[in-house]
């Protein structure tokens, strides 16, 4: 049929207004997406960038806050953030192409291509089972004395497994699931043994040059990185700079660094075959029987009746001193979310959800002030009868008032040598779980720090009597005694 001039203007006229109407709606998003971002800014909860991307196409992004306080340098869409183990998909990535070259065998044991490697554990453990954490394998990072005694320390790959990666297993391989990042460390040497190349090396020639991710890579100390945003700590009373930590130390599990731009670049990679074939891609989001973890991706099912239709999320965070990431992948619809935080600590999860929800205008929660913040503010503005009146406040208001985080705050008290409010705030705890001994445990401490020995005493033998294997309750009452 034959286009009259009328039906052809007619038609361009229509087109034109779905792209107006597309634009008009992805502006909407944008807008709401952004007050909900600033929410999570206002209360100091978010510092960094934000993206979200539909089919490779930017329908949000911002930047909120500073790269660096001490210069007053703002964060832009430039800015590069240390993303923590969100480089497991990439090393993930890595060994699938591995696979797809024949040079390694997902279902093969450890010890074919680490022989090195303790032979009890090697033979026994598969590269499958360390990609979806079910291998058995510690984690390093769970260590007691990995912050004070290794972290600042460089080791090469060889040296670190055998300190930190060697220890016995935790469970028989494949029969429950424990995140480790000792195996994806392990995995970063398998890399190495079998390409005879630095990891970092077979990153930047197997994924971020093809994919001209020019504004990633493996991050280092020593290294002059253009851009590089500084990590920070949020305490009760501003911001710190976070601690030391080398990153020979993540390595294959978490040190890589990369903007939001570049990591739309991943996403839509992956939604091809150009890094890896079809199947292996299947096997990438193939869960284990243990967990909704696959090959460096978590995957989860969101509720059909709620979306409207099936859809799956794959995504990953990642949390390293001074620094969380956080990245989203709804498969069907393309959709992407990046959250980069370089202030540590940063609600990924509800941000996500939020962000997610609006695109889809579904129903979310805005952010709402951290109990601790609210305590603390009530503190500097009233003193402690302040503080103890806004505590049963928010306990008659029925906010969750956890154990752990009410201990939490406690012990930033002491660091901030308050000590008064410190001791207010552990009994306030020991009277809501008056039957936890490491209420009564903390207080103790707190008494003691406060020269009030009598006191500390009758909290650490309470602390016993709960908990009869407390090591640092029996330490105490020998001191005390």
């Amino acid at each position: 049929m034959k286009l009259t001039s009328n039906m052809f203007y007619h038609t361009i006229f229509i087109t034109a207004l779905l792209l107006l109407s597309h634009t008009a709606i992805a502006g909407e998003h944008a807008k709401e997406m952004d007050a909900f971002i600033e929410q999570f800014h206002s209360f100091k909860q978010f510092n960094g960038n934000v993206l979200v991307a539909k089919q490779g196409k930017i329908i949000f992004e911002k930047s909120y806050g500073y790269a660096n306080f001490e210069w007053d340098i703002k964060n832009t869409a430039e800015t590069k953030f240390r993303i923590g183990s969100i480089t497991k998909q990439f090393t993930a990535l890595l060994i699938l192409q591995l696979a797809q070259q024949n040079k390694i065998q997902l279902d093969a044991s450890l010890a074919t291509y680490l022989p090195d490697y303790r032979q009890d554990i090697g033979n026994k453990i598969t590269i499958r089972q360390i990609l979806n954490h079910t291998s058995g394998l510690s984690n390093y990072t769970q260590t007691k004395t990995f912050r004070n005694d290794y972290s600042r320390n460089p080791y090469s790959v060889d040296e670190f497994i055998k300190l930190l990666c060697s220890d016995d297993l935790l469970f028989e391989p494949g029969t429950q699931f424990s995140y480790s990042n000792s195996g994806y460390f392990i995995l970063g040497a398998v890399i190495e043994k079998v390409t005879e190349r630095r990891y970092q090396d077979v990153l930047q020639e197997n994924i971020f040059k093809p994919l001209n991710m020019h504004n990633t890579g493996y991050d280092s100390h020593a290294k002059i990185i253009n851009q590089r945003a500084s990590g920070y700590s949020k305490n009760l009373d501003g911001y710190t700079n976070a601690d030391y930590l080398d990153m020979s130390i993540p390595y294959a599990a978490g040190s890589i660094y990369s903007t939001a731009r570049d990591l739309v670049k991943w996403d839509q990679a992956l939604h091809t075959n150009k890094l890896i074939n079809k199947e292996l891609k299947k096997q990438m989001y193939t869960v284990s029987e243990q967990r909704n973890y696959a090959l460096g991706w978590e995957v989860n099912q969101l509720d059909a009746d709620k979306y409207g239709k099936p859809l799956t999320q794959v995504q990953h965070g990642g949390g390293i001193e001074g620094f969380n990431a956080f990245i989203s992948r709804i498969i069907e619809d393309q959709l992407l979310v990046i959250i980069l935080n370089n202030t540590g600590g940063a609600p990924m999860t509800p941000m996500t959800k939020g962000l997610t929800n609006i695109f889809y205008a579904k129903p979310y929660d805005g952010a709402t002030e951290n109990v601790d913040s609210q305590l603390y503010h009530a503190l500097q503005n009233g003193g402690i009868a302040q503080l103890k009146s806004k505590y049963n406040q928010l306990d008659e208001q029925k906010v969750p008032l956890r154990e752990r985080s009410i201990n939490y705050f406690g012990y930033e008290l002491i660091a901030m040598k308050k000590l008064d409010a410190a001791i207010a705030v552990f009994e306030l705890n020991t009277a809501k779980y008056p039957d936890s001994a490491n209420t009564h445990d903390s207080l103790g401490e707190a008494y003691l720090t406060a020269n009030k020995p009598v006191l500390a005493l009758k909290s650490y033998q309470r602390a016993l009597e709960l908990n009869p294997d407390s090591e640092s309750a029996k330490q105490a009452i020998i001191k005390l005694q």
